[in-house]
């Protein structure tokens, strides 16, 4: 049975409106693929097909199983999902925010205290477990949330293989810092055997973090491969509709700040 996530012939209809037509792209356990494109191209609902949120046409398959066919707590322990925002309408401490990830992998009693404050440092929230998320800033919230996130991969993966992790924007609400220790963490998980399908508008991170780019233009799938491979000046300009140089310095006296200048090699 293959652990990857094979998509073939995706549609997606919304309001009477067709999102996704024919979007087919593989995403391999053990590396992390971004999906890029301007606005509107469908990257947040070809990830929302992909979790089981919406309804679909064509395939989606997951370790071998079809999405739609699998249930909400066989989904819970095969995939993790860290959305664009979450808002919630009750008063959640943060700790409560990231139990959620253990309770929708059925994680086991005893543990939680021990796995919630390690996913609390891992994202940079350590002594945060007893504030309330609503008084959280969009990125402490964004870094909460993917606490709830790895704490579900963790509860799942005692018992299970190492689920999917699909993030849609995860570093949009964070400074450079955090936006390097999230992908980080990211990378991280892939490493150790677990696939990651990540929406992304940073072209600069992705091409440091990817393996593999799906590059998506109205609905569709215009280019699939390595960074090298894809990120060149012509698709990224027919892509996002303007020209675009890789690799370019730009002229003084304008400055630029590169991500991969704050990782030591």
């Amino acid at each position: 049975m293959s652990m990857d996530l094979l998509v073939r012939d995706l549609g997606v209809t919304l309001g009477g409106a067709t999102i996704l037509s024919g979007t087919g792209f593989t995403a391999k356990a053990g590396a992390l693929t971004a999906i890029i494109g301007p606005s509107g191209c469908g990257k947040t609902t070809t990830l929302k097909a992909l979790s089981g949120e919406i309804a679909y046409r064509g395939s989606i398959r997951l370790r071998g199983q079809e999405v739609s066919s699998l249930s909400p707590l066989a989904l819970a322990r095969m995939r993790a999902v860290l959305p664009q925002a979450s808002l919630l309408a009750f008063p959640f401490t943060v700790r409560e925010v990231v139990a959620m990830g253990l309770q929708a992998a059925g994680g086991r009693a005893g543990e939680d205290g021990r796995l919630i404050a390690a996913a609390l440092e891992a994202v940079d929230l350590g002594g945060f477990a007893g504030r309330f998320y609503g008084e959280l800033s969009g990125g402490e919230q964004q870094r909460a949330q993917l606490a709830r996130a790895l704490c579900q991969i963790e509860a799942a993966g005692q018992e299970h293989a190492l689920p999917f992790l699909f993030l849609d924007e995860p570093v949009s609400s964070l400074d450079i810092r955090h936006q390097l220790s999230i992908m980080q963490l990211a990378r991280a998980h892939a490493r150790k055997g677990g696939g990651v399908v990540a929406v992304m508008h940073d072209l600069n991170l992705t091409a440091m973090f990817a393996d593999n780019i799906v590059m998506m233009r109205a609905g569709r799938v215009e280019a699939e491969g390595t960074p090298d491979a894809v990120m060149t000046d012509p698709l990224l300009g027919r892509l996002f509709g303007c020209a675009l140089r890789v690799g370019a310095v730009p002229p003084p006296p304008i400055p630029f700040v590169l991500p991969q200048t704050a990782i030591e090699p």
